[in-house]
């Protein structure tokens, strides 16, 4: 009965001496013992002293689109930066749109204005288009007996049944044509030289049936005047009378 208790007792040291030295040993990874024995309990002292402390998270912003910052004494300010992909597509519209100068229009040069014009219109729009002036024989009278016509305009005599026009030589401007109408014909004559023109209707001129025609500007009034005086004989100097009525325009 002694030796069994021994027996006992020596068998149960030598499990507890096996047990402490297996559990002294490494443990291989991938052990049935390592997943089935718990770790060992760490005192709650050494637990606080172990457990560290919460990270402290740090809020970053991140924009989604890149923004430039200049700095200045006042703080940052933000210029807004338009993104790549933006840039990119201005780009590609500014390469591809063609850059066209701005056309400026023609502009029309209005003629110089100066007061001066050419001699033939000036002598156009004096004398307008051409006329033609009627004189008519009354009796023993022309009627008008003084008309006042511009170059190249007619002189008409009509109802010259018993009357005649001649022109009076040395009475009509220098270089101008003489005319001579026969007995009861009614003559057109065209003028186109300037000056005073003096007629009469031969069979009665001893009535005073004479008559002078103004063309334009009279430029020879004053030689006319001096002619008739000096060489009007008889019945003619009735010519004289009507000279001097003559009214320069």
């Amino acid at each position: 009965m002694f030796k069994l208790k021994l027996v006992i007792l020596l068998a149960t040291a030598a499990f507890i001496i096996s047990a402490c030295g297996e559990s002294d040993a490494p443990v291989e990874q991938g052990s049935p013992a390592m997943t089935e024995t718990a770790p060992a309990s760490v005192p709650a002292q050494e637990q606080t002293q172990v457990t560290p402390p919460e990270p402290v998270v740090e809020e970053t912003i991140t924009p989604q689109e890149p923004e430039a910052e200049a700095v200045t004494d006042k703080g940052v300010q933000r210029a807004e930066t338009p993104p790549p992909a933006v840039e990119e597509m201005q780009q590609v519209v500014t390469e591809a749109t063609p850059q066209t100068e701005p056309v400026s229009e023609p502009v029309a040069e209005e003629p110089a204005v100066t007061n001066e014009a050419p001699a033939t219109a000036i002598t156009i729009a004096a004398a307008g288009p051409p006329k033609t002036h009627t004189i008519n024989a009354e009796a023993r009278v022309f009627n008008p007996d003084i008309i006042y016509i511009q170059p190249g305009d007619t002189i008409s005599w009509i109802n010259m049944t018993s009357h005649n026009t001649v022109s009076v030589d040395g009475l009509i401007p220098e270089g101008a044509t003489p005319w001579r109408g026969q007995l009861g014909e009614n003559l057109k004559v065209t003028l186109e030289k300037e000056g005073v023109y003096a007629y009469v209707c031969e069979p009665h001129i001893g009535f005073g049936m004479v008559g002078v025609i103004v063309v334009g500007k009279p430029a020879n009034l004053e030689d006319v005047k001096a002619y008739a005086d000096k060489n009007l004989q008889g019945p003619f100097r009735r010519i004289i009378s009507k000279l001097n009525k003559v009214a320069i325009q």
